[in-house]
């Protein structure tokens, strides 16, 4: 990805600027890019820093979507699925799933009927290239299957279970992937940069303020269409350029926490007393367990993670499962997104998770274009029906998507397994194996590019925290080659590594001593840096870079 230029904005001309830089706007970006779009993109915080990376980390079909009877969402979550996979390969695999069954509860006729019905719309989850990431069809288990195999389930009105598959992905690395795709393909994309003002003039939309918050410094952006993907603060931008009738936006908060392991495989599907569903999901040697969903009336930027939150779901998780004896002091992490819904007539848990294309073009404004709601596993698509509009709106000739086919940048085609197997066998021995398998899983086929750093400075092959397998190469590229701006992109969002817990002072410092370096921080940065990290661990909101 080339260096971060904010005045790039401003010295060339763009066909397409998006605002926002979540999955639905790395996903256009790279869409519109493919398609020969002159493409700019601006995100007021990180890459994917917001509720694109407050997710479950899945990419799954919406099992208890059927219930609602969205049965075009989750066969159009299925077909993302299984496209997701096959382009993405080194970031999304397959998960098995357990949903126990009870007497009262989640029933075993009725999770057997939800299983034929998910097989039966996800028919084509078999045609793809790599073995491996071929789905199976769910199977029944008995009650003592159940408990061999996950002996955290509580055996009270147990009745069996059901074994199911769907995806798992690093979602702020998968969302860096299409940004870097996009980046390639020449778009400029810039992170910490907020859009100040929408001009409109005679009925068009005809150019963007925008302010880069490292610098201060306020750029001018023509562009012949902007494209509002905003998420959560999607209304708040409409509102910029008095974009029609004010469109109105319902929004859930969500929260996950991070724990030691409580499954031994699978990921575990529970229900709680209130009726409401949440996983347990292996995750990095710990479980991932979420989400709660409760409508959030609060400004998107002022989101955080507070202890009652806290402890309310820990009960419900202890109420569900009593094996998992959890406090409030076993959560190593915590965080919440925001989610955008367009469905206002039902409570949150139960809302729809489908996306609205709004053109303004009808509402009498030209050249705006806004997508509101949505989900991750769905935004490829959102982002093909979004270019094929766009394209029409600006008189230029149709050109067929690329992006179900085309590989993101990490990935390989064929086998995954077999090129990690490979890549492992030549290139072992350079770094410890656990440091190369990780570095492999990681960055895909752009794990190379890391090792360069490592043949250039051998300091670089230092791990950055005992006991867990990232190395200082890790903290350099995230700089050098993945736009990271502070110290939560790059132990947060680029490396993972304060997802697990705070990672003591020692790991915090090298990691902020190397970052100063390469960023040019002075000790007061620093320090605020470390300070805001700190804080994003404990589930407080970022206030932006170093502030």
């Amino acid at each position: 990805m080339k260096r971060r230029d904010p005045t790039r904005l401003e010295r060339e001309k763009f066909d397409l600027l998006i605002i926002g830089g979540g999955i639905s706007g790395a996903t256009l970006a790279w869409d519109a890019s493919l398609r020969g779009l002159k493409v700019a993109l601006v995100d007021k915080g990180d890459f994917g820093g917001a509720t694109s990376s407050a997710t479950s980390k899945l990419i799954h079909g919406g099992l208890r979507y059927l219930k609602n009877a969205e049965v075009r969402l989750v066969r159009e979550s299925l077909r993302e699925r299984r496209i997701l996979q096959g382009i993405a390969g080194h970031l999304v695999r397959p998960i098995p799933f357990l949903i126990p069954t009870f007497k009262h509860g989640n029933r075993k006729w009725m999770i057997r009927s939800g299983m034929l019905a998910y097989d039966l719309l996800g028919y084509d989850r078999r045609r793809l290239e790599d073995p491996a990431q071929r789905i199976p069809r769910h199977r029944m288990l008995t009650n003592d299957q159940v408990l061999v195999a996950e002996p955290s389930v509580p055996a009270a009105g147990l009745t069996g279970g059901a074994v199911y598959y769907d995806c798992q992905c690093d979602p702020d690395r998968l969302t860096l992937e299409f940004i870097i795709g996009a980046s390639r393909n020449g778009a400029v994309v810039i992170n910490y940069a907020r859009v100040g003002d929408l001009a409109c003039s005679l009925g068009h939309l005809a150019s963007a303020e925008v302010v880069d918050l490292l610098s201060g410094k306020r750029y001018e952006v023509k562009a012949r269409m902007t494209a509002n993907v905003a998420g959560p603060w999607a209304d708040r931008v409409d509102l910029l350029c008095g974009a029609g009738e004010k469109v109105t936006l319902k929004r859930s908060k969500g929260i996950h926490i991070i724990t030691r392991p409580l499954t031994k495989e699978f990921a575990v599907v529970m229900r709680t007393d209130a009726g409401r569903h949440f996983f347990i999901i292996p995750w990095r040697g710990h479980s991932l367990i979420g989400t709660t969903d409760t409508e959030y009336q609060g400004e998107p930027d002022d989101l955080d993670v507070q202890a009652e939150d806290v402890q309310k779901f820990v009960d419900e998780i202890n109420q569900a499962c009593p094996a998992a004896k959890l406090n409030a002091a076993a959560v190593k992490y915590r965080y919440a997104g925001v989610r955008p819904l367009v469905d206002q007539e039902t409570q949150v848990y139960e809302a729809s998770r489908r996306y609205e294309i709004v053109d303004h073009y009808s509402r009498g404004l030209k050249g705006y274009i806004s997508a509101l709601g949505g989900k991750y596993t769905t935004s490829r698509n959102l982002a093909r029906k979004l270019t094929n509009r766009i394209l029409a709106r600006l008189d230029e000739p149709k050109a067929s998507c690329l992006t179900a086919h085309k590989l993101l940048p990490g990935s390989v085609s064929g086998s995954f397994g077999d090129y990690v197997e490979k890549r492992f066998l030549e290139e072992r021995g350079l770094l410890p194996d656990d440091v190369l398998k990780q570095l492999i899983w990681t960055y895909g086929a752009r794990h190379e590019d890391v090792l360069d750093l490592v043949r250039e400075d051998s300091s670089l092959g230092e791990y950055v925290q005992d006991g867990r397998p990232e190395i200082m190469a890790q903290v350099a590229y995230a700089v050098h080659s993945e736009m990271a701006c502070t110290l939560v992109d790059i132990l947060a969002r680029r490396t993972g590594i304060a997802t697990l817990g705070d990672p003591g002072d020692v790991a915090m410092n090298k990691v902020a001593n190397l970052a100063a370096k390469l960023l040019g921080w002075g000790s007061e940065r620093r320090e605020r840096e470390i300070a805001v990290c700190r804080d994003k661990i404990k589930g407080l909101p970022e206030t932006g870079p170093g502030g």
